[in-house]
């Protein structure tokens, strides 16, 4: 009976971080046909370039010392370096506030004019209070508060977004992506105030001075860490810019959002559940679950991978609209990455639970370099999007197996589950590829596409199922 307290506590865990991610997801999924109706493809793109500088810059405004409060045991110490985080993020957001008024001549050959650059600071400096709250509320282990938050910043984005397309201006895609985030960084807030364990210590300034001295390995290592993740995820947004249109941009980025949407949901449950465990258990003692957790995810994406590569054009140009045309097939380039990304996008935190920040640095920096450098050498020799895609998406791929493996062999867990798991994964996507072949040649394109997801929704249920009852 006393193996089974760990996996109740671990269900309830992740069932409290996953459902916001999840319903988040959801509801934006019920909305991307209808938003993706109202705005055009530039719309997206000027959208796309002006979220990935303010998530890329408001994610670094705390230089990561979150990390540090989520594993601070200390209650003192945890409230000293919270403050100080508070006052790091205010004081970072000022002076980029200044360098974008400074910088706005710049700015507008992008095509950014001062309301959305203005928008986009705002949005940058309620990440990086966003990103305290919620390493407070990690530490607490309260993932339901956490949970919510996400939902609160998801519904009222989407709402803002879907009144604002009446006024026929695209600028309202960021603005309610402001004050989505606005909304979820002020429940955080009250979350954090409300806590049983609030910080409520009086600011004391050499105290916090010491509480960011003694968690400077987050500075050495986990911010390159994360500038080199960011620029995994971000910098090729730029690029394809810098080498195309707006629509292009809009096409590439949404490819990459909703192929990385299932990516969303595993960070936002699987991340600060195990890092909390990791934290507080010992790391080798989360080796069972996470074979577990890899072997259904693995099952769960195999179809929808085999759909995607065989008819994503037919699938998103029913979904998303005529306009759209395109997205489909950098989708189809892209899913097999974005599946690889679900699995690893959450263990860097597995082995910051170690102190092996270094190793989460050299591996970013590996997949980093290679990705984006694949997708700037071939757009600069002047072959198309897709093919730069392509390369890149190899890059990925190779990149996240060897992340995988590494952190594997880090923790000390034994890989041959993980092969099996990947083994049965292959075997079940070709069965659905090879289904989805046969019904080709007697129905046509939308009927085989139907069924398509008809197959991989039974599939990804049938397994999630299992899954809960495994953790049950």
């Amino acid at each position: 009976m006393a193996s089974l307290k760990p996996t109740n506590r671990l269900g309830r865990s992740l069932i409290a971080a996953g459902f916001g991610p999840l319903a988040s997801q959801a509801f934006a999924i019920a909305l991307l046909p209808v938003l993706f109706r109202l705005y055009a493809p530039a719309d997206f793109g000027v959208w796309a370039a002006i979220q990935a500088a303010a998530v890329t810059a408001g994610s670094l405004l705390s230089f990561r010392f979150d990390l540090g409060l989520v594993i601070e045991r200390d209650s003192a110490a945890a409230s000293d370096l919270f403050f100080a985080i508070v006052y790091v993020v205010c004081a970072v957001a000022v002076v980029l506030g200044l360098l974008v008024a400074a910088s706005m001549s710049s700015i507008r050959t992008f095509g950014i004019g001062p309301l959305p650059a203005a928008l986009g600071w705002g949005w940058l400096a309620l990440v990086g209070l966003g990103v305290a709250c919620q390493a407070w509320l990690m530490r607490e282990g309260a993932f339901a508060q956490i949970s919510t938050g996400v939902v609160v910043n998801a519904i009222v984005a989407n709402l803002v977004q879907l009144g604002g397309a009446l006024s026929g201006d695209g600028v309202w895609l960021v603005i309610g992506s402001v004050v989505g985030q606005a909304a979820a960084t002020l429940f955080y807030a009250r979350c954090v105030r409300r806590s049983a364990g609030a910080p409520l210590r009086p600011v004391n300034t050499r105290a916090m001075i010491a509480a960011l001295v003694s968690n400077r390995r987050f500075l050495q290592f986990s911010l390159p860490f994360t500038v080199l993740s960011l620029l995994r995820e971000r910098a090729p947004i730029f690029i394809a810019g810098a080498f195309g249109t707006a629509a292009q941009v809009g096409l590439y980025s949404q490819a990459w959002r909703l192929t990385h949407l299932p990516s969303a949901f595993t960070s936002a449950a699987l991340r600060p559940v195990f890092f909390h465990r990791a934290a507080t258990e010992g790391l080798t003692a989360q080796g069972p679950a996470i074979d577990r957790i890899m072997g259904w995810l693995l099952v769960v994406s195999s179809p929808w991978i085999a759909l995607l590569v065989f008819g994503g054009d037919t699938l998103f140009e029913i979904v998303l609209g005529p306009r759209w045309q395109g997205v489909g097939g950098l989708s189809a380039i892209l899913v097999v990455p974005a599946s690889l990304f679900m699995m690893t996008n959450w263990m860097d935190r597995l082995l910051d639970s170690i102190g092996r920040q270094d190793l989460n640095l050299k591996l970013e920096a590996v997949a980093a370099i290679s990705s984006v450098g694949c997708l700037w050498a071939v757009l600069a020799s002047g072959r198309s999007l897709p093919e730069a895609v392509a390369l890149q998406s190899v890059a990925l791929t190779l990149s996240y197996i060897a992340i995988l493996w590494i952190c594997y062999g880090a923790a000390g867990w034994s890989t041959a589950r993980l092969l099996k798991s990947f083994a049965i994964a292959c075997i079940l996507g070709a069965a659905v590829s090879a289904v989805l072949a046969v019904l080709g040649r007697f129905l046509e394109p939308v009927a085989v596409i139907a069924l398509g997801v008809l197959q991989a929704g039974t599939i990804s249920a049938f397994a999630l199922l299992m899954a809960r009852r495994e953790l049950r």
